[in-house]
């Protein structure tokens, strides 16, 4: 006798006897599977009774009250006068790098202003025409 014999107390079975050991233990399997899935579509019975927690409305409850959510009215706008910010600083000529200046054409070819270019690097306008110019 082997050692798993010894362990759980049944002989073991030849090929035969464990493929029709395996298929009775599979018919019911499947038998109880398909009472189970049967029994999920099976229509379900309604209750004669109605049920304390859902009463039957009578003629002396009135009808549910809708809930009805209470619209806030909008913050007052306020018209402030928002002074612009002051630049202390007055705009100076800067220097712009000349590695840069294929960028700024590139900026103006698909379509940003010389005033915007300008605005970018913080130049005045005619530094950056100055600059188109050369190219």
């Amino acid at each position: 006798m082997s050692r798993v014999a010894k362990q759980s107390g049944r002989p073991l079975l030849n090929h035969r006897q464990q493929q029709h050991h395996l298929r009775g233990d599979d018919r019911e399997r499947i038998t109880s599977a398909r009472r189970a899935a049967e029994a999920l579509f099976t229509p379900k019975r309604q209750p004669d009774e109605p049920s304390v927690s859902d009463p039957v409305p009578s003629v002396e409850q009135p009808a549910r009250k809708p809930r009805v959510l209470a619209i806030l009215s909008p913050a007052p706008v306020r018209n402030q006068e928002v002074a612009a910010p002051v630049n202390p600083e007055p705009r100076t000529t800067r220097q712009i790098p000349r590695s840069h200046h294929a960028r700024i054409r590139t900026w103006v070819n698909y379509g940003m202003t010389i005033p915007q270019v300008a605005e970018v690097y913080g130049v005045a306008v005619g530094v950056i025409e100055r600059i188109l110019r050369r190219a």
